[in-house]
Parts: C-alpha cells; sequence; structure tokens
C-alpha cells in the first residue's frame, strides 16, 4: 500500500501538467452545513502544509518580483510593500497580477519569517500568518487557493510566448483572480483590503476547444456571425476559442466574447493573435490541429 503511495505520489510529481484532474471547490448553498467526520492524522506530520506547495508558492512569489524588477529595475531597491505600491498598473492584467503579488507576498512572509506560522485548521483551512515590519500578515485560504495562485503565476508569465491577445488573457487571469479570491476566507496585511474586481465574463479556464474552421458571415449591420453548430449553443459546456483568418491576419476569439454567435467587426481587433508574421502560429500549436488527409482511394477504417 505504501509503495503504491509513493509511486503515484512520484509520477504525479514528475508529470503532474500531464495529469489532469477535476478541481475540488467547497461550495455552501446552505446555511449551517452538516459537519463531515474525518479519520485522526497518522501521524503529527500528516497535517502538515506539502512543503511542495510551500516552496512552489515562495518560488512563483521569486519568479514574479524578478520578471517585474526585470521590467523596473528600481523596484530592487524597494521593500516588498513599497514594491507593491510602486507595481505598474496600466493594463488589467498588470492589475491583477499586482493582487496576486500582494497575496503571495503574505504567505512568503509567513513562510520565511522566524515568527512565521503556516498550519492547516482543524476545519481544512490553511493560515499563513506572521508578523513583519511591526504590521500582522494573516491569509485564511484552502489549498485549492493556494494551487491556484500558483497556477496563475505560471499561466501569467506563460503568456508572453503565447499568441494570445492581451483580451483574451485579462479574461483568462480575471477568472483565475476570482476563483483565487472565492477561496480566500480572510485576508490582512498593511491595507487590510483586498482589491477586488467585476468580470466582463465568466471564462472556462479548465479546458478550451479549439476549432481552426469556423464559417463566418458578415452581415449588414457590421456584425460577423460564426456558425456555432451543435457544440456553441452552450459556452460553459463547450468553451470553443475560435481560430478566425481575415486578410492575412489571425484572431482568436472565444466563444465568451460572442453574443448569439455575433461579434462586432470593430471589436474583432481586440482578439488579433499575438504572431511572428502573419497568421503563422508557433510550432508548438502544431499537436493542438492535427488533421488527417484524406487520400482518395484509401478505404475507411
Amino acid at each position: 500500500m505504501k509503495q503504491r503511495q509513493e509511486m503515484v505520489a512520484h509520477y504525479r510529481a514528475c508529470f503532474g501538467e500531464l495529469c489532469a484532474r477535476p478541481e475540488h471547490r467547497p461550495i455552501e448553498p446552505y446555511t449551517r452545513p452538516r459537519r463531515l467526520s474525518f479519520a485522526e492524522p497518522e501521524s503529527a506530520t500528516a497535517r502538515q502544509v506539502p512543503a511542495r506547495l510551500v516552496l512552489a508558492l515562495t518560488s512563483a512569489y521569486a519568479l514574479l518580483a524578478d520578471w517585474q524588477e526585470s521590467r523596473d529595475p528600481s523596484l530592487a531597491d524597494l521593500g516588498s510593500w513599497q514594491r507593491y505600491l510602486a507595481l505598474p498598473r496600466r493594463t488589467p492584467a498588470e492589475k491583477l497580477m499586482a493582487e496576486i503579488f500582494r497575496i503571495l507576498r503574505v504567505f512568503r512572509a509567513a513562510a520565511i519569517q522566524q515568527n512565521g506560522a503556516i498550519e492547516i485548521r482543524d476545519d481544512g483551512l490553511i493560515r499563513a500568518s506572521c508578523t513583519y515590519n511591526r504590521c500582522a500578515l494573516s491569509l485564511l485560504i484552502t489549498q485549492t487557493g493556494l494551487e491556484l495562485l500558483a497556477a496563475c503565476v505560471a499561466c501569467y508569465l506563460e503568456s508572453f510566448d503565447q499568441p494570445y491577445s492581451d483580451a483574451y488573457e485579462e479574461l483568462l487571469l480575471g477568472q483565475y483572480y476570482a476563483d483565487i479570491v472565492a477561496e480566500i476566507r480572510s485576508f490582512a496585511d498593511d491595507d487590510r483590503v483586498l482589491f477586488q474586481f467585476r468580470q466582463k465574463a465568466w471564462f472556462n479556464r479548465h479546458v478550451r476547444l479549439d476549432c481552426d474552421n469556423p464559417r463566418l458571415q458578415l452581415e449588414e449591420d457590421s456584425h460577423y456571425r460564426i456558425d456555432l453548430g451543435k457544440y456553441g449553443e452552450n459556452a460553459a459546456r463547450h468553451p470553443i476559442d475560435f481560430y478566425i483568418g481575415l486578410d492575412d491576419r489571425l484572431y482568436i476569439v472565444p466563444v465568451e466574447a460572442l453574443k448569439a454567435g455575433r461579434i462586432a467587426v470593430a471589436e474583432l481587433p481586440r482578439w488579433l493573435a499575438r504572431t511572428d508574421g502573419g497568421t503563422r502560429l508557433p510550432d508548438a500549436f502544431r499537436l493542438r490541429f492535427a488533421h488527417e488527409k484524406n487520400v482518395v482511394g484509401l478505404p475507411m477504417t
């Protein structure tokens, strides 16, 4: 039993990004929910926050801070709170990631400060707390929320090498942030108020369906109509990204941006793909669009 558990644990550690599994998040549709009973921990260390998760989050903080410093070297001379205040907020993505940095700052301080503590409470929530520069820092969050924090940083830093537009990344990061905030039960730092953002639209960040041959029709009222077929009527169930080639340009339009299958011509430039030239996608995207060529005379199997 133990050997199998260890083998599976190491397997996921090595190939975790290829082993997508359902994301479990608590929901309370009624007040005073019934409490479940759980087995006692096998040892004193069984209920500790996984060291791998702590290292992932402190590394996420370092990666994000290094990226920000590479864009603005003057940040290197500032403390963590002054750095947060000085972060650029020109775009929606920068505003979102400034708040992600702020949340990670509290967790990192609890992890590295001598008086810091990261513990799992009896109700299953994780509390990270410490006193830093005579200010009480505290974060009460679920494990899913911590995992989303690490994933959000990776998603943001990878976005600079992706062809998706700024509008697409804003929807994706906005959904990450909304889900992270939903997992936070309490938060306290120098300002004590976590900034909130209004989502422009719900965005399915769990799975995306790529469509590279959408049927497009220009209508008289300066709108494009996309034939959604049998899959596009339910955007939550079939979150499709439409790859549209027009006038030697490529647009990646998520179904969440459509209204009844239509998009205004004036809105289309917001979804212009970031490519090296024309409609050429990165080579890594080749595996996403694998189509078998039809050979005349070859029998069907």
